[in-house]
C-alpha cells in the first residue's frame, strides 16, 4: 500500500516514517527501518513509501515548532540536517530521537492512505 501525506496545516510540515523490515534492517538495525524527510507546504500531499504492513509510524514537524507524533510512541533516530534512510536503533550522537505516532494503513483497497496532518 502507498502511504501518503497531506498537509492540512498553515506551515511546512517535514515527515519521517518508520516502517518494518527485518530484511534491510535486521539484527542491530532493530528490524524497523527509517526514512525521511519529506518536505510539505500547506496543502500540499506527497507519497512517501510503499509499504506490505499494516502498521507504520510517522513523526512530523512543522516550522513554526508544532510536532506530529506521540509522546509515548516507538521512538527513532531522525536526521535533523537532512534526508536520511536507516535503521531504527542506528543513528549518530548528532541525530535527534523522537517519539512516533502510528497509522493503521488497513488491509482492504484503496491501495493508498493518506495521513492528514492538521
Amino acid at each position: 500500500m502507498w502511504l501518503e501525506f497531506r498537509n492540512n496545516y498553515s506551515r511546512t510540515i517535514s515527515v519521517a516514517v518508520m516502517q518494518r523490515d527485518a530484511d534491510a534492517c535486521g539484527g542491530e538495525g532493530g528490524g524497523w527501518a527509517t526514512h525521511g524527510w519529506w518536505v510539505l507546504g500547506a496543502g500540499e500531499t506527497k507519497t512517501a513509501i510503499w509499504t506490505a504492513n499494516r502498521y507504520v509510524y510517522f513523526y512530523a514537524k512543522a516550522t513554526d515548532g508544532r510536532w506530529w507524533g506521540n509522546p509515548s510512541g516507538p521512538r527513532m533516530y531522525v536526521n535533523p540536517y537532512r534526508k536520511f534512510d536507516s535503521c531504527v536503533n542506528i543513528g549518530v550522537s548528532t541525530w535527534d530521537v523522537v517519539n512516533t505516532a502510528s497509522a493503521d494503513l488497513g488491509t482492504y483497497l484503496p491501495n493508498r492512505h493518506t495521513v492528514n496532518l492538521r
